[in-house]
């Protein structure tokens, strides 16, 4: 390993629950992942309207922990699309709250990389085509050098 190197730690666990209190309150350590995966999560926690906080920290550089924070409401809803289904309307815990917004982002992963595979094909296809006008354009060019140096010969 050369001086410019930095070898990067694993994480002491891959998953950790902490907290204690009611289940609408938990702080979850994820082991190996750092701010990337952290904004991603608080930012769907935060969409979700039974969510009352999320967030999330990197305790320090060197740990390759992320920390995510998740308070839920305490009280159930009667809208019946917001129902846990599981625990028949009770309120939603803070571990189903980070299922489902790890679902959520998987979801949206999947949705970009297919349109990146759409756009990827478009790209490819228009980037050949931009080619073979480039070519014609530098074929024309040397036919009209080669036409005006036969005009200038016969002149």
């Amino acid at each position: 390993m050369s001086v410019n190197e930095v070898k990067i730690k694993r994480a002491p666990t891959a998953f950790e629950l902490r907290g204690t209190g009611p289940p609408t309150s938990r702080t979850f350590v994820l082991g190996d992942e750092d701010h990337t995966l952290g904004n991603a999560l608080r930012h769907v926690l935060i969409n979700d309207a039974r969510v009352d906080f999320a967030g999330y920290c990197v305790p320090h550089p060197s740990e390759p922990v992320v920390h995510v924070r998740v308070q839920s409401a305490l009280t159930g809803s009667t809208k019946e699309e917001d129902m846990d289904v599981e625990g028949g309307g009770g309120p939603l815990t803070a571990i189903e709250a980070l299922k489902e917004a790890c679902a959520t982002l998987g979801n949206q992963c999947d949705l970009v990389l297919e349109q990146l595979g759409e756009a990827a094909n478009e790209v490819k296809l228009d980037r050949e085509r931009m080619d073979r006008l480039a070519e014609e354009d530098r074929m024309n060019e040397d036919e009209e050098e080669e036409e005006e140096e036969e005009a200038q010969e016969e002149e």
